[in-house]
């Protein structure tokens, strides 16, 4: 009976378990596309962290300066991310405020158009009703004696 990557061996009475597992440490580096462009298999590696961090454009008493003015320069920021949204929000709004009173003036039209034709088709209904004429038929009954 052998499982993968397991392997048993009978002694006697007592039996011992031989684990043959094959792991490939190492690492492996891929391009954007997916494809792998390096491997380095290495014995006893456990965990590689990396994160890409693009050079600074600062020279070292420039980051000294941001990190002492760190917090207003996060306000700063801040302050410029709200008036951006807010400026967004703005145009947004004035966006839909124009095509709201475009869809109202629409509206209106075709109201005006609907009442318009009620009013002629009523006028012909009219003119219509004033052509019927009316006739009374008188009924004489005569008693026969």
């Amino acid at each position: 009976m052998e499982a993968h990557g397991e392997r048993k061996m009978w002694t006697g009475p007592n039996s011992t378990t031989d684990r043959t597992v094959q792991l490939e440490n190492g690492y492996a580096i891929w391009d954007f596309r997916g494809q792998e462009l390096e491997k380095h298999i290495l014995d006893r590696f456990k965990q590689f962290l990396w994160r890409p961090r693009p050079r600074t454009l600062l020279n070292k008493e420039q980051q000294k300066q941001v990190r002492k003015n760190l917090r207003e320069i996060g306000r700063v920021l801040d302050e410029e991310d709200a008036a951006a949204a807010t400026e967004v929000s703005a145009e947004l709004i004035a966006l839909r405020k124009r095509l709201i009173s475009e869809w109202n003036a629409w509206r209106a039209q075709i109201r005006k158009a609907a009442k318009i034709q009620e009013r002629e088709e009523t006028d012909e209904k009219q003119e219509e009703v004033t052509e019927w004429v009316e006739e009374q038929i008188s009924e004489e009954i005569e008693i026969l004696d």
